[in-house]
């Protein structure tokens, strides 16, 4: 159990479910004899700031509680400085927990947080911008677009699906130029071009099954340009992590890799949309010391 754990809450994420569990969560903390204090986020991009406020009183174990958008503001404040990182994955999606084997109830990640040691593992960036879990471009920028508004009345994976069903009007197969620090470069068209630390996006589609977020490495994962009853038919492996086998898909690991494809398409991080294409995707070992446990295994 570490000395004192700090708080940054997201009291709407997951439509109000931050605040609800957190709750909970203090139960089991005061409960637990856990030295603790908290402080709520007001607007997007806050936990940014009260995450430099925390570091610059002191604070050396900040937590996180909210879903992907949280932890990414947290863990952009946190990469590189040392100070240990935790998660209570009180969002809608919640992916990068997950990819960290963090419970996804109120009382076995409280029990998770102050039970686990502290270990590294990997962020990210795409081109100039920060990200922890996934980032990429095409159809899931779509897909971001359109959860938004469902996020507000569902949670789970719901929204999401709800979202790719809206953005299946709006497939476009992008031509893009692949350049792997190591390798051979080729060219492939994509309706989703993704690099990630984690294992899964929306809310639990296993799109990267063999990531590791402790390897150093990043896995790319591209669905080539299919048409609309193709990628229907591909879903569903796509959800359960099974899809790697298919000739749609070409899945490789990298430290860095560029993808030159046409200027000015909006990449999709943790769920936030920013920066833009071309983009240079690269992984950060070790960036970020995270209490969480240790891994058992590969997730599935």
């Amino acid at each position: 159990m570490q000395e004192r754990y700090y708080f940054i809450v997201n009291p709407i994420s997951g439509s109000g479910r931050g605040k609800r569990e957190f709750e909970q969560a203090r139960a089991l903390l005061e409960a637990a004899g856990a030295c603790y204090a908290f402080v709520s986020t007001q607007y997007h991009a806050h936990a940014k700031e009260l995450a430099r406020a925390a570091l610059a009183a002191g604070e050396r174990c900040i937590v996180a509680v909210g879903g992907d958008g949280t932890v990414n503001e947290v863990a952009s404040v946190l990469a590189g400085t040392g100070a240990a990182m935790g998660i209570l994955p009180f969002g809608t999606g919640n992916d990068f927990s997950q990819a960290l084997q963090i419970p996804q109830d109120t009382a076995g990640a409280v029990a998770a947080l102050l039970s686990a040691a502290p270990r590294r593992v990997d962020a990210a960036r795409a081109n100039d911008a920060f990200f922890v879990n996934v980032s990429g471009f095409g159809f899931d920028v779509d897909v971001v677009r359109y959860t938004e508004k469902y996020k507000k009345r569902f949670n789970g994976m719901l929204p999401y699906l709800l979202g790719v069903m809206q953005s299946l009007l709006h497939l476009r197969p992008i031509p893009v130029r692949v350049e792997p620090e190591e390798g051979e470069c080729f060219d492939t068209t994509a309706l989703l071009f993704s690099a990630c630390n984690g294992t899964q996006f929306a809310g639990g589609m296993h799109l990267a099954p063999l990531s590791d977020p402790a390897d150093g490495l990043l896995d790319i994962c591209i669905l080539k340009g299919i048409g609309r009853i193709a990628f229907l038919q591909l879903l569903p492996r796509y959800i359960k992590g099974e899809h790697l086998g298919s000739k749609h898909i070409v899945y490789f690991k990298a430290r860095r890799v560029t993808a030159a494809a046409e200027a000015g398409l909006t990449l999709n991080l943790d769920g936030e949309l920013g920066s833009a294409t071309p983009v240079t995707f690269e992984a950060l070992p070790g960036a970020l010391t995270i209490l969480a446990p240790t891994p058992a295994g590969p997730v599935q």
